[in-house]
């Protein structure tokens, strides 16, 4: 099936065994954002983009599960995120519709660079082999939006959908607008880890859930690992440029760079709360 098929048919928290919080026309989602004073801006943002196109629709909050099968995650070997519960894992924002006869879906985040890179790293979840939403890689584009200076973003969404540019080239074009090369990208998901690392004690003291929020710890290092993995694995100038088109030296350096954004175990993380007491 295609995206918008697939997203056409998951239910949100309105309906029984729902897997967002919201999935249909944006229209009706920006009458929900309207009394939301803490929302003005991203209403603003919708807004502009529902008059550019009435038929959009928007998913949010989509729960997504990890393939522990997936050989991407097996080489990654980050056992504690198979533990987490289906679902901790959340994608924020997918607008998705049909322009030229085509299904498409654009994946947001909001947030400066490093906002970006968790949407490659959904985008890479949300498009792993053997899930619901396999065989619509070609039809996704990954994007974070900056609500204050939004141009980039409605550039690239003017050219995703309605210039009819393929995902492949957008992405590609948009990975170089917002970072120089992979270095500086995968220096930004490793200050993310290293954030996490050394503020652990102050993240799990001030969380009013610390079970929740030890699995988005977990979940947050396997985006980073995840992310560092395939982008790397994903760039085929890096794949002849540096390994002589030899993709077992590409796939083991890619490793190397998983291996290196540090993490502590969830039995670990547990016995800090436990301190904390």
């Amino acid at each position: 099936m295609a995206i918008y098929d697939i997203l056409c048919d998951v239910k949100d928290l309105r309906e029984t065994s729902g897997i967002c919080d919201f999935n249909g026309y944006l229209e009706d989602y920006l009458t929900i954002l309207e009394d939301q004073e803490e929302a003005k801006e991203r209403y603003s943002l919708f807004q502009r983009i529902w008059e550019r196109d009435h038929d959009l629709r928007i998913c949010v909050s989509l729960r997504l599960n990890i393939n522990k099968d997936a050989i991407a995650n097996q080489i990654i070997r980050y056992k504690d995120s198979f533990k987490l519960p289906h679902g901790t894992i959340r994608c924020p924002y997918i607008l998705y519709g049909t322009f030229h006869g085509s299904q498409k879906a654009m994946i947001l985040t909001f947030g400066d660079k490093a906002q970006y890179v968790i949407a490659k790293a959904l985008y890479y979840v949300i498009s792993e082999p053997e899930n619901e939403y396999e065989g619509s890689r070609n039809e996704i584009v990954a994007c974070n939006v900056d609500e204050t200076h939004p141009e980039l973003f409605i550039e690239t969404m003017e050219r995703f959908f309605w210039q009819n540019s393929k995902a492949g080239i957008v992405q590609r074009q948009l990975d170089s607008k917002v970072f120089l090369n992979y270095d500086e990208m995968y220096e930004t998901a490793q200050a993310m880890a290293s954030y996490q690392l050394v503020n652990l004690k102050d993240i799990l003291r001030d969380s009013e859930d610390r079970g929740t929020t030890i699995n988005n710890i977990i979940a947050t290092w396997f985006l980073l690992k995840k992310f560092s993995y395939v982008q790397y694995m994903m760039d085929k100038n890096n794949l002849n440029q540096n390994h002589d088109g030899n993709v077992k030296k590409q796939r083991q350096k890619a490793k190397e760079k998983c291996d290196a954004i540090g993490f502590v175990s969830y039995s670990e993380l547990w016995k800090l709360v436990k301190d904390l007491k």
